[in-house]
């Protein structure tokens, strides 16, 4: 998240018209739900991204109102954002506005505008005259539960109006068929160095201070131990009693002069293997231009 963040000031430094703003997945999750009408649009990693699309669409009045568009370079896919559902295939009960909304995104990209507003507008038109799937009927509101085909019939028959209470939706033709070339910045290659290691362990034979005391013997002329952590806090040393700590340990060598060769953490492992100690995976530890590029322990 970190990362992410970083790259994102750095890209929106770039766009000084464009307002924008940082809020934890949390925090931010809370405000979507409170006050959607505050966000336009949302930067998020991937798994972000999936859950709050659904809270988006379900504030709307399902997760089945929303289509999604997964546009790159040189191809782009579009898909209702819940997936294919496979609980309710072949029952003749999925709402299917968020597929249509799809390809309403997909007749946009492809430079027809005209369809994607006639087949919107359509999709509105049967939702404001209250055809509604099981997912969104009322009794008091709805005027008709229908099933998947029937509410796709009912948009179809409705091709050419335009909703009344609900907003009509209007595509700019220039604009859509307008699609910007993406050019990408090349940054200067940056100086790489290896400065430590972080050996991962499947240990259950004592305490943290036990494996601490272990390690402590294991360093090298050029690899120096500096701490165990479990679960991303740091357990040794000089760690609290009460710390739960799981199976799996991270054991952080560092540098004893400045940057290590692959050779010298061959020759750590050797001595980890020595031991009897048994490592299942390891992870280097490097900076670039002299910036680390890896993570402290909670309590490092």
């Amino acid at each position: 998240d970190g990362l992410f963040h970083k790259i994102f000031d750095e890209v929106a430094a770039e766009y000084p018209n464009i307002e924008n703003e940082h809020w934890i997945v949390d925090i931010g999750a809370a405000k979507l739900a409170d006050t959607p009408e505050n966000f336009d649009v949302i930067v998020m990693p991937n798994l972000y991204g999936d859950i709050l699309s659904d809270v988006a669409a379900q504030i709307t009045g399902s997760v089945g109102l929303a289509g999604s568009a997964n546009i790159g370079e040189n191809y782009a896919m579009f898909e209702a954002i819940h997936g294919s559902a496979p609980r309710r295939a072949g029952q003749n009960l999925a709402n299917p506005s968020g597929l249509l909304l799809g390809a309403v995104l997909m007749l946009v990209h492809i430079g027809q505008p005209d369809v994607a507003e006639k087949v919107h507008n359509a999709l509105l038109k049967t939702l404001e005259d209250g055809v509604h799937t099981y997912d969104l009927y009322k009794e008091g509101t709805s005027t008709r539960k229908v099933g998947t085909s029937e509410f796709a019939d009912a948009v179809i028959e409705r091709l050419g109006q335009r909703p009344e209470k609900l907003k009509a939706v209007t595509y700019n033709t220039q604009v859509a068929q307008t699609q910007p070339k993406q050019t990408w910045k090349t940054l200067p290659p940056r100086k790489k160095e290896l400065v430590g290691i972080d050996v991962f362990l499947d240990w259950k034979a004592g305490t943290a201070q036990d494996l601490g005391q272990t390690l402590e013997g294991l360093s090298t002329d050029a690899l120096t131990f500096k701490l165990v952590s479990s679960r991303g806090i740091k357990v040794y040393p000089d760690a609290f009693k009460e710390m739960f700590c799981a199976d799996h340990w991270s054991c952080r060598f560092m540098a004893a002069n400045g940057t290590i060769t692959h050779g010298d953490v061959i020759a750590l492992l050797g001595k980890f293997q020595d031991a009897g100690l048994d490592f299942i995976k390891t992870e280097h530890l490097c900076t670039f231009d002299g910036e680390r590029g890896y993570t402290l322990a909670q309590g490092e």
